[in-house]
């Protein structure tokens, strides 16, 4: 970030936002390119009209990426609670709430989208108008022979979610969704209800969440073979066209086991045995016994083993290391055991869990949790558990971890026009932002520091408008929001589903629809581009963690 008094580009805008600033938050929008010093901007209620407030407008920075010259606008003294714009001239921002409860109503539009993603079942939701009968149940057939399932043989996988705008239904996907879910959920039980979501469990007595999260782990449950292995993935062998699901009458397959989707499979199974037990007993030691059948064939395959064949992508995902998805952690199955272990150990108490974790904790760096590296839940979920007895030295260590991540992280903010933790646009950019985010979250809680809560605010702020294209990456949330989801369900009913979350710029841009090269332009909204404009259900998580967490403890 350099500093510049020169403005270049007359295209002045205020970047705020959208949806609105908790009371007692920080609250800041941006000035791009103002071109008169003198001209004031004004914090005005957009009730009465009136000037509520002159911020003092911070120095001059240029963006690297868009050249724009943008000033900070910090508006954190007003409290009340309203609606107001921001006014620089003629140039006024999208209008904003000021509320103890600004966040609620796009966090349940997120929420409630996997309701809309569910498979097997009709869907007929009025509010939104995804409609849809009954599909996909047929799924699956065993796509290889294995020693327990011949080639072509009919297993029972129906249910579960579509995985994102398509409908491919994936293991490791599936597990980080619901580990970042639950997560939330445990630290944060009163975020939940029953009746919250408007879903057909809804009455029951059970928080409409884990109702939801419910769907993800019974199919789950389904692709677990009888030696505890889990099968990868569930999909076709053609990407489907803009249809609706019901309409996808292709025959679809079981692809091969891995030790990886086998561990988060164990991580996800282990959370549930002990958060669905005060509501079912028996399903969460059934949910506990799958992890644990999962972490005893893992203890017979003791190095990474996929059973993978050339053609298995030609219609679905690939969620493996490849040409695009390089990490390191993709050559390895550690990672993913770290988080079984945690969670496993969570659950049970047993000591040989928690010596995993000490024995091979400190060769980890403490990264970006995701479907290439679930390890950092495991981290923070045994750093933050209080059920069992746990190793001073090995939070120690987690949490020296994490606080060097969050130090990179919060001086890139700082050194960021946007304010941005995440500057790798890459395929799901907009997902990294939000766990980074968490990440500030987390080092916040750990330490009080209120820059790294502020840089963790920054990261919402981001992503529901205050960025390069003063647009919301949330379908359905803010004023000037994503209208062009890469999605079958919505492109085929030609309508804007709610709660969707991007992903976001991506240089590489596969699609070749958005401009590649272009750092956080590498964007579009076009239906056509599925490398920055697709939703997909771990996106979400991460942005209903990150408000969640925010909401649960550190806003309020």
């Amino acid at each position: 970030m350099t500093g510049s008094t020169v403005v270049k580009d007359s295209h002045s805008r205020i970047v705020i936002n959208q949806i609105g600033y908790y009371a007692n938050s920080p609250k800041a929008g941006f000035l791009v390119n103002g071109m008169d010093p003198e001209n004031p901007v004004e914090l005005v209620n957009a009730k009465t009209k009136k000037t509520v407030l002159i911020p003092e407008l911070g120095s001059s920075y240029q963006d690297k990426d868009s050249k724009d010259i943008i000033q900070n606008i910090n508006f954190t003294a007003v409290k009340e609670d309203g609606t107001y714009y921001l006014q620089y001239g003629k140039v006024k921002s999208y209008p904003f709430q000021i509320s103890k409860n600004v966040y609620q109503s796009p966090w349940k539009k997120l929420l409630r989208s996997y309701y809309l993603q569910r498979c097997g079942v009709a869907i007929n939701d009025k509010s939104t108008g995804v409609q849809h009968s009954v599909c996909h149940l047929n799924d699956g057939l065993i796509a290889h022979q294995d020693k327990f399932n011949p080639q072509g043989k009919l297993i029972d996988g129906k249910g579960g979610w579509h995985d994102a705008g398509d409908y491919g239904k994936y293991i490791t996907p599936t597990a980080v969704t619901i580990g970042r879910l639950l997560s939330l959920y445990e630290q944060y039980p009163k975020l939940f209800t029953d009746k919250q979501l408007s879903i057909p469990e809804s009455g029951n007595g059970i928080p409409d969440v884990l109702d939801e999260v419910k769907i993800g782990l019974d199919w789950m449950l389904k692709m677990q073979r009888q030696d505890g292995a889990v099968y990868r993935k569930l999909s076709g062998k053609k990407w489907p066209g803009e249809i609706l699901p019901n309409e996808d009458n292709q025959p679809r397959f079981v692809y091969g086991v891995s030790t990886s989707d086998t561990a988060t499979f164990a991580a996800a199974m282990a959370m549930a045995g002990r958060i669905y037990k005060p509501y079912n007993q028996k399903l969460a030691q059934q949910y506990l016994k799958a992890a644990e059948t999962a972490w005893n064939y893992l203890q017979t395959e003791p190095v990474m083993k996929v059973n993978w064949v050339e053609g298995d992508d030609s219609g679905s995902g690939n969620y493996l290391a490849n040409a695009i998805d390089t990490e390191e952690t993709l050559k390895t199955d550690k990672d993913d055991r770290i988080w079984a272990a945690s969670e496993l150990y969570i659950t049970t108490g047993k000591s040989n869990f928690q010596k995993y974790l000490v024995e091979t904790i400190p060769s980890f760096d403490y990264g970006l949790f995701e479907w290439k590296d679930p390890s950092p839940l495991g981290m923070t979920d045994y750093l933050f558990q209080k059920r069992q007895p746990s190793s001073e030295a090995l939070k120690n260590q987690i949490k020296e971890k994490l606080l060097k991540r969050a130090n990179t992280l919060l001086k890139r903010v700082q050194t960021s026009p946007y304010r941005m933790a995440n500057q790798r646009f890459i395929w799901a950019s907009n997902k990294m932002t939000a766990e980074e985010g968490i990440t500030l979250f987390y080092a916040y809680k750990l330490t009080g520091n209120q820059a790294y809560l502020q840089a963790a605010v920054d990261q919402v702020d981001y992503l529901l408008g205050r960025n390069h294209f003063n647009k919301s990456f949330v379908s359905g949330v803010g004023t000037n929001f994503v209208q062009n989801v890469h999605h079958r369900i919505a492109r085929a009913k030609k309508i804007v589903i709610p709660g969707l979350l991007v992903g976001g710029a991506n240089t590489l841009a596969q699609d070749n629809i958005a401009p590649k090269g272009k750092g956080a332009l590498s964007y579009v909204d076009d239906e056509r581009s599925y490398a920055t404009n697709e939703y997909a259900i771990d996106y979400n998580a991460s942005l209903i963690g990150l408000m969640g967490l925010l909401m649960g403890g550190g806003l309020n």
